[in-house]
């Protein structure tokens, strides 16, 4: 697994992707989404206390090898 970083603004609820990344278009991705404002909705603001370790599926000890 490896990450990709972009910026992009999300429009009824779709991402562009940037087409020095059209090789990614039709695959299967995580995605995180970060946002920079600080707003004020406090149901989005609570999804954000959910990290990805913590989703047992996600968890494969190999993947964490590239890090160390």
């Amino acid at each position: 697994m490896y990450a990709v970083e972009f910026e992009a603004d999300i429009r009824d609820g779709v991402i562009k992707i940037p087409e020095r990344y059209a090789r990614l278009k039709n695959t299967h991705a995580r995605i995180v989404v970060l946002l920079e404002s600080e707003g004020s909705d406090s149901e989005l603001r609570a999804l954000s206390n959910h990290a990805a370790g913590n989703i047992d599926e996600w968890k494969y000890p190999a993947e964490d090898e590239v890090w160390t």
